[in-house]
């Protein structure tokens, strides 16, 4: 197997719209379309890559969040011979999560933290840690892609949980249902393809941000060519307020305001014919060189 560029270890499964040229995924449940490391620890990760006959001389993107790190937390950090970075998501997971990242990146030291979901925390976590922090969304993640639907259903849709996790979401949710005073539809999808088409069969997409996160549903939309009401201020953006200029998306954060522009958005008959831009992609090579060059 060639060389890779860079080692991709995170917790979920193997995710094909991730893969880029060089990049290999691995982690505890990767399966056999990467390369499965049981336990996370680097000399572990070292072992399985030579058994693979790949050079681990390359660098390592380590993507977790703060209750992975509690859990489970990729240890053996220093036995690394490349470039680190930690790609950290989900800063609102448990107690402490700040706390929770500056303990382990004294123990496990990285060169750099990229952060996946939260721009908005950007400064907090530069003052906080002594490496460089970044920020630059959407990462090394990818979406299911879809053609602009010309003819879509004239509805809001919102596709996510509403369970006991999700109180606000949930609240609103049904508050939108009781009231019935726009065309509105509320479900769950088992894949991120299923969500794509569900997307694109529909004129506006509700999005509610937990936390203040800026989400992968805000990049989903995107990509499967729809439009969306982000129930939120825009300062969930951080650095990356240019992203307030796209012509797919609105912003409200009182439910009046949700009602009123979905009506007037229901009534405008042209813009279904606005083109919908794909999100922003990156390259390993902008990725690596925005880290790691300029720190």
């Amino acid at each position: 197997m060639a060389i890779p560029r860079v080692v991709l270890f995170h917790y979920g499964s193997y995710q094909p719209l991730w893969d880029q040229p060089g990049l290999l995924q691995c982690g505890p449940q990767i399966g056999p379309d990467g390369i499965s490391v049981s336990v996370p620890h680097v000399v572990e990760l070292q072992k399985a890559l030579e058994a693979r006959g790949v050079s681990h001389r390359c660098a390592l993107l380590h993507y977790t969040d703060p209750f992975l790190i509690r859990k489970a937390g990729l240890q053996g950090l220093e036995y690394w011979l490349g470039p680190k970075l930690l790609v950290c998501g989900d800063l609102h997971h448990g107690p402490m999560p700040l706390e929770t990242l500056m303990g382990y990146q004294k123990k496990e030291f990285h060169d750099a933290v990229l952060l996946a979901f939260n721009p908005m925390l950007l400064e907090q976590v530069r003052a906080c840690l002594s490496i460089p922090v970044h920020s630059m969304p959407p990462g090394f993640f990818r979406y299911p892609v879809r053609a602009m639907n010309l003819s879509p259903e004239r509805r809001l849709i919102h596709v996510g949980s509403t369970g006991a996790h999700h109180p606000a979401r949930r609240k609103l949710v049904q508050e939108l249902l009781e009231r019935s005073r726009i065309p509105f539809f509320q479900t769950t999808t088992q894949t991120a393809e299923e969500a794509a088409d569900l997307y694109n069969q529909s004129f506006l997409v509700l999005n509610v941000p937990l936390n203040n996160d800026l989400n992968h549903r805000f990049f989903e939309i995107m990509a499967a060519g729809s439009r969306q009401i982000i129930f939120a201020d825009r300062h969930i953006l951080g650095p990356h307020q240019d992203l307030c200029n796209r012509p797919d998306i609105f912003w409200v954060q009182t439910l009046h305001e949700l009602e009123t522009l979905v009506h007037e958005l229901l009534g405008n008959l042209q813009l279904p014919h606005l083109p919908v831009s794909p999100p922003p992609e990156h390259t390993l090579d902008q990725l690596l060189i925005h880290c790691f060059k300029n720190n």
